[in-house]
């Protein structure tokens, strides 16, 4: 089975997961506040940022661009929607841990400039259940199929009523989208070069889920039982390319395409870094929104990584901007436990006092 080339955010089993610091000096609130934000999505669970933490207040976000991915995101549009969503994490903790931040995301993002400087100040706490950032997770599975009701749909959209479009699946558009990801998903996936790149970052070994802390693992597929364990034990990232792998893949892909309430589309004004990682900001706030209300959500971007499907989406849908992100939704029973590695703090962080 191969894997949505973006969006595969969720990987491992929880134990993996970097668990939260427990002191409550400066160093460690902020160890605490990148700690939510570095639970932010990425494609291919690549976690391309890297921070410098001058004295006890300011914050800088670089891109790392030896985790970007340059087949499927070749301008690297979801590499900094990754990083907004690092900083939308980033504000929402630091906000509940008693800071207010000032969030300056740069113009020029040339010679190893920072993305965005975060300036923290102590102030009054500003309340938010930071346990929505923990919880957050990508799905994989057929979702309940009515339609997602207009109170919730408003809630998705305030973040940018302008730039954020839903669709009914059982809507003309909606059945339209269903059919054209998978065909985007069916021609990457069969894209030697992406896979390639994907079978980089497969981690099917217990091993390599401990030592890289990073990538896509059998419990982020949601192969569980016999099926996990045969992955995990017996086969190796390049089998990933398998014809075999691929198809099952596919086979999966059509299930979940089917079994959803809707889709979200988001728009950006112009093809910038700088709308993309605001975009990116807004993409993590519709998804905590979805995990409070229990709707369960998986991006599928191959119709915008697939230049030909995104021009097809966009005419049939009369969409004038640039389209930039999809996801389907729909209704879950429960939000199941989070199974994401994350690299500690201290790997992508640099102290300067």
């Amino acid at each position: 089975m191969v894997l949505s080339m973006w969006g595969v955010f969720c990987s491992c089993s929880t134990e993996y997961r970097r668990q939260e610091p427990s002191q409550t000096n400066n160093k460690s609130n902020i160890c605490k506040i990148l700690y939510y934000a570095s639970l932010a999505g990425s494609s291919h669970n690549s976690q391309p940022w890297k921070v410098v933490v001058t004295g006890d207040r300011m914050i800088r976000l670089y891109a790392d661009t030896t985790r970007e991915l340059p087949v499927v995101d070749p301008d690297g549009r979801e590499l900094y929607i990754s990083l907004g969503a690092f900083i939308e994490n980033l504000t929402l903790a630091a906000g509940s841990l008693g800071y207010e931040t000032t969030v300056m995301i740069a113009e020029d993002f040339r010679n190893n400039r920072p993305v965005a400087e975060i300036d923290l100040h102590k102030a009054s706490s500003v309340q938010f259940d930071l346990k929505l950032i923990e919880r957050r997770m990508t799905l994989r599975i057929p979702f309940q199929q009515n339609p997602i009701r207009a109170t919730d749909v408003n809630q998705l959209v305030t973040p940018d009523p302008q730039q954020i479009r839903y669709y009914s699946a059982t809507s003309e558009e909606g059945s339209f989208i269903a059919e054209k990801a998978l065909e985007a998903y069916s021609q990457q996936a069969y894209n030697r070069e992406a896979q390639a790149e994907l079978a980089t970052w497969m981690r099917f070994s217990d091993k390599d889920v401990k030592d890289k802390k990073d990538g896509l693992t059998t419990a982020g597929m949601q192969l569980t039982g016999i099926a996990g364990f045969m992955v995990r034990n017996f086969y190796k990232p390049e089998d990933s390319k398998k014809t075999s792998f691929v198809k099952a893949g596919i086979a999966k892909t059509k299930k979940q395409v089917q079994g959803c309430g809707g889709w979200v589309l988001m728009t950006a004004a112009t093809h910038s870094v700088k709308d993309w990682v605001n975009l990116g900001r807004r993409y993590q706030q519709i998804h905590l929104t979805c995990t409070k209300l229990h709707i369960g959500f998986q991006p599928m971007n191959q119709i915008v990584e697939e230049a030909k499907f995104k021009k097809e989406v966009s005419k049939h849908l009369g969409i004038k901007e640039e389209l930039m992100f999809i996801a389907r939704i729909g209704y879950i029973d429960r939000n199941p436990v989070p199974v994401s590695p994350r690299r500690p703090v201290e790997d992508f962080t640099t102290f300067i006092h």
